[in-house]
């Protein structure tokens, strides 16, 4: 504990991938808490002042990396799409960046049902975190189509994202450059069909058609007046 005690503080990587080995190689419910603070020299006090317990631990860099991408949406200046798919795609180099924890981490989830939990409710949050940044920057944010249509194209980017992500996941030999070109093609996809949905309602106001009705043998400025305030009508409706 020479570091903690000198003033020096243990970084977060450091302690997950110490934790990550000791529950690979020990088992997640037999490893304890003095356990890792014993590997990574940080005293158990200041381990559960820093991260309460294992699970927290275990997806630390999890709530880093989340905070990361709530920061990169809010000053993003592209459009709302290429936005979240650039959002995403920080998410996915957070894992393929960082294997040794990333790979162990997916196969203790695996075999835990309390961490697939936990692993849920994270993805429940991003995917929230994008379906608000869509429906802000769409207009939609008061309910609605617009509203529906931002949840449903942020629940289609979030299942895109983890296909190619546990694709890799499972067999993380790939090369990298194929994953990168599965992402792009996935996130292509999602593209094509969240834009219309996205779109449908500001579509739908652009072309609005008005039918105007009038009996036979009305003179020409009277239709006109009629027609007018007809469109007026309209646009106030």
């Amino acid at each position: 504990m020479a570091r903690e005690r000198s003033g020096g503080r243990v970084a977060t990587r450091e302690v997950v991938l110490a934790s990550v080995r000791l529950f690979t190689e020990n088992g997640f419910d037999a490893t304890t808490m003095d356990g890792i603070a014993a590997a990574t020299g940080v005293s158990r006090r200041s381990l559960f002042r820093r991260f309460g317990s294992k699970e927290d631990i275990l997806f630390a860099e999890h709530d880093e990396l989340f905070s990361t991408v709530v920061r990169y949406l809010e000053a993003s200046p592209d459009d709302p799409l290429s936005s979240v798919f650039a959002a995403a795609r920080l998410v996915l180099q957070g894992y393929l960046g960082d294997p040794e924890i990333t790979v162990p981490r997916y196969r203790l989830v695996r075999a835990h049902p309390r961490l697939r939990d936990r692993e849920v409710a994270m993805t429940a949050r991003y995917q929230a975190a994008f379906s608000r940044f869509l429906a802000d920057r769409e207009g939609g944010d008061g309910g609605g189509e617009r509203s529906l249509a931002a949840g449903v194209a942020a629940a289609s980017l979030i299942s895109a994202h983890n296909h190619v992500l546990r694709s890799w996941l499972r067999s993380p030999e790939q090369d990298r450059r194929e994953v990168w070109a599965s992402f792009d093609a996935a996130m292509e996809f999602v593209r094509r069909a969240a834009e219309p949905m996205l779109r449908a309602e500001e579509g739908s106001a652009r072309e609005r058609v008005l039918v105007a009705v009038y009996p036979g043998g009305i003179g020409r400025d009277e239709l006109i007046r009629r027609v007018t305030a007809a469109v007026e009508g309209a646009g106030d409706a």
